[in-house]
């Protein structure tokens, strides 16, 4: 297995999450305005969609190895993933309700974690789709 190629394969999915950020961060910067950055919501929301999406993906290319796969540490990975998108939800609503910068802190740091199992799981699912090859 090529694990550059498993970084690619989760990289390009990962230009879109990650382009809207990258805008934002440019115009804060611009306006002088970076403490925005800690209480805008969408770092929260962000989160909630990558472990979200996270769960279709895989489970989609799972669905060719009924049997042949460790359903228990499955059936753990959606359980921890529905967890950590529900953090993040509950993360988004604080924020919204109660603006603090370190809300603001730990949303980003959740989004930087979501992003790293974004990769992690793009591989995963490289190596699920590529197995029989």
């Amino acid at each position: 297995m090529n694990s550059l190629e498993e970084i690619r394969y989760a990289a390009i999915p990962y230009v879109f999450i990650i382009l809207p950020f990258i805008a934002l961060i440019l115009v804060k910067g611009f306006t002088g305005n970076w403490g925005d950055l800690l209480v805008t919501s969408d770092w929260a929301v962000a989160s909630a969609m990558i472990y979200s999406s996270s769960i279709i993906n895989v489970r989609s290319a799972a669905k060719e190895y009924k049997g042949n796969i460790n359903e228990l540490s499955l059936d753990w990975f959606m359980s921890i993933t529905i967890f950590m998108a529900t953090i993040s939800v509950v993360l988004y609503v604080l924020v919204l309700l109660v603006p603090s910068t370190a809300l603001g802190i730990a949303q980003i740091l959740l989004f930087i974690y979501a992003s790293l199992s974004h990769f992690k799981f793009g591989r995963m699912m490289y190596r699920l789709k590529n197995k029989n090859t």
